[in-house]
């Protein structure tokens, strides 16, 4: 079998948690609220974000007073999903992993 290597998203999903120099990948866009999507997107140099933090940020650290209610939690789990930030210019992507086509050159495969 020629062609390019093959990884699995379960392999992909932990070099991405583990990953401390940035990746590229390619992935379908896909916006359920929308009903958008359908693009193939390429990205490098991601690493995932720490935005899915539940802590909103206090007063003492530059942020406006949050109640409980206001914070949203991301459910990635049940949504299939991973926040990336990009090394080059700082903007944030979604992604949902099983529309991950390629990581870092290699073929993701279910």
């Amino acid at each position: 079998m020629g062609g390019k290597k093959v990884i699995t998203i379960k392999q992909v999903l932990a070099e991405m948690a583990a990953a401390v120099e940035p990746f590229a990948l390619r992935f379908v866009k896909l916006n359920e609220s929308k009903g958008t999507g359908g693009e193939v997107v390429e990205l490098a140099g991601q690493l995932l974000s720490g935005r899915g933090s539940s802590k909103a940020p206090s007063p003492k650290e530059g942020g406006e007073e949050v109640s409980a209610h206001q914070v949203r939690k991301p459910n990635h789990y049940d949504n299939m999903t991973r926040n990336l930030v990009s090394t080059l210019n700082g903007n944030y992507s979604k992604v949902h992993y099983p529309l991950i086509l390629e990581f870092n050159g290699q073929k993701v495969i279910l």
